[in-house]
């Protein structure tokens, strides 16, 4: 993972091999490996360097988690292995989530993914020890087993337009009335966007995949598309936030927590919330 991430970011072959500490031959020779096991060409090679295929790209987003995973996964088990007690907090952004992070230890390890199913992932593979999580109203995220959940939050979820949209002069919007609108959505987690639009009476047309509201303010700013956006985040020139009528985005944040973590997730319970009703200084 790491030779196909430094050959990316170098361009070349010789740049990588630098940094990597190897020979030329030896890189070359382990990208050549490398592309066999995938079963296709990572790079296009030519005298003025490499850069990645489409399933280049593909390989290479998934490498970059996969090796900031490593490290997380070292990091953890050389914590275990000094008998280390120190908490790690994981979760999706979101306002609780936010709000959580001030009135932690100091010494508590954090983490924030757009991916539920990972977060509980790392949760029964005891690399952390509690998760914030969101879930669409009316639905329930399956959890592992000897894992505990407990609903301790409901945010709503607002639409964000275009200031020129037709609909940005009302107080609420209904759902239908953006039926012809494109949308973007969250491709690693389920934003309850389809079930709500299908009461309404419509299929949303999803044409934006992207996880990052950093990523498609300009989309939405522009006009091309909706999107949904939670509760903290705050607008921009150009755009506003109006609430679908009946408040049919709605989600739950659940906290989840295995058995030998019960103290520390009614810590952490506790805390979260004294921070969302009285905005409480942490103690710590």
């Amino acid at each position: 993972m790491r030779t196909i991430i430094a050959v990316a970011e170098c361009g070349s072959i010789g740049r990588a091999a630098i940094r990597l500490g190897q020979s030329q031959p030896a890189v070359s020779g382990n990208v050549k490996r490398i592309e066999k096991y995938f079963g296709g060409a990572l790079f296009h090679r030519s005298a003025s360097g490499v850069r990645t295929t489409p399933l280049g790209d593909w390989v290479l987003v998934k490498a970059r988690t996969l090796a900031a995973d490593m490290d997380q996964l070292v990091s953890s088990a050389r914590s275990v292995a000094c008998g280390s007690d120190r908490l790690t907090v994981a979760g999706q952004p979101c306002a609780t989530m936010v709000a959580l992070i001030p009135q932690l230890p100091r010494t508590a390890e954090v983490r924030v993914d757009h991916s539920p199913a990972w977060l509980l992932q790392q949760l029964a593979g005891e690399a952390v020890d509690v998760c914030v999580l969101t879930e669409p109203a009316g639905s329930e995220l399956p959890v592992p087993a000897g894992v505990h959940r407990k609903v301790i939050a409901r945010e709503s979820c607002p639409v964000g337009m275009s200031a020129e949209h037709p609909l940005a002069d009302k107080d609420t919007v209904d759902l239908a009335d953006l039926a012809d609108d494109d949308w973007v959505d969250n491709p690693f987690s389920d934003s309850g966007l389809r079930t709500a639009c299908g009461r309404a009476g419509f299929e949303p047309r999803v044409r934006y995949w992207i996880a990052d509201p950093g990523v498609y303010w300009p989309l939405v700013r522009s006009g091309r598309a909706v999107g949904l956006f939670t509760g903290v985040t705050r607008a921009r020139q150009g755009v506003v936030f109006r609430s679908p009528q009946g408040d049919p985005l709605a989600s739950r944040v659940v906290l989840c927590w295995r058995d030998r973590t019960a103290d520390q997730a009614a810590l952490i319970h506790r805390l979260t919330s004294v921070t969302m009703t009285s905005g409480t200084e942490s103690p710590y």
